[in-house]
């Protein structure tokens, strides 16, 4: 597109400007090389998408751009004002993964990021809380960082976890609840199979395990490894051996034992000893 514009000359002596170019602002901005509607079209396409998704995007809509062009236009649109925030979302990122990390605040209201902190600490959330006196309710993860800056920088607002954690308790919690019943009933079951072995007239005679006997000590040897890979995930959150275990639905000792261990700790089996009678 070729854009003809008229040429102007300034006849007051004093103006530094002695020649100048028409604009047409509803059109095309000063110096720039498209149209304010294809520059609007991009942002639509980069803000709905991404980068690269929306370089593709666009070139089967036969518009010619890059990933580069669709970011930098993302990057010069205007802040929006802040204003009060009541409901606030905190949850920590990754500016390099496993090295640095960073803690991002989102406006839970329009769901738009307000902030970025350079570090994950109690102090800097709190720092930044106690310049937001308003806020009323606080989302945030299982740690006691954040949980802490919330209760030092805003006592009044509520604190609660996020979607994603609640619904990561209730999964724990159900888990927890399922694994308990299981145990039970393979227990029932072992006993029942147990005492239809051994006849009541051979109390001491020893019997040859069966394979449904099998299959049950396998089952539940399966159930001890999953509360033990549940009881390493939880120790490496950070909680302690009395939480752990009120959260596994375990014995206090048993979760010392198996932590102390280092490995999962297998059961020794039984010698079973065939007689005749």
């Amino acid at each position: 597109m070729v854009l003809t514009v008229r040429k102007f000359s300034c006849r007051n002596p004093l103006c530094q400007r002695k020649v100048f170019a028409e604009r047409i602002p509803a059109f095309v901005e000063p110096w720039a090389r498209a149209t304010i509607r294809y520059y609007q079209h991009i942002t639509s396409i980069g803000l709905a998408t991404c980068g690269k998704g929306g370089a593709r995007l666009a070139a089967r809509l036969d518009m010619q751009t890059t990933r580069q062009t669709i970011l930098r236009r993302i990057m010069d649109l205007p802040d929006l004002p802040p204003g009060s925030i009541l409901y606030l979302g905190i949850e920590d990122f990754s500016f390099r993964r496993g090295y640095r990390f960073g803690t991002i605040l989102v406006n839970l209201e329009n769901r738009r990021v307000v902030d970025l902190l350079p570090d994950r600490e109690a102090d800097s959330s709190a720092a930044w809380m106690h310049q937001h006196p308003d806020l009323m309710a606080v989302s945030r993860d299982r740690g006691g960082a954040y949980a802490s800056a919330a209760a030092q920088a805003a006592p009044q607002a509520i604190q609660c976890a996020d979607r994603f954690h609640l619904l990561k308790n209730l999964r724990e919690a159900l888990e927890g609840l399922l694994a308990r019943h299981l145990a039970t009933q393979e227990k029932q079951e072992t006993q029942t199979i147990l005492e239809e072995q051994v006849p009541k007239w051979q109390p001491k005679q020893a019997v040859s395990i069966s394979p449904a006997l099998l299959r049950l000590q396998q089952s539940r040897r399966e159930e001890r490894l999953a509360h033990y890979e549940q009881v390493i995930a939880l120790c490496k959150l950070g909680l302690s051996q009395a939480a752990i275990a009120r959260q596994v639905g375990i014995g206090a000792s048993t979760v010392q034992s198996w932590l102390a261990a280092g490995k999962f700790p297998e059961r020794k089996p039984r010698e079973q000893v065939s007689e005749k009678p």
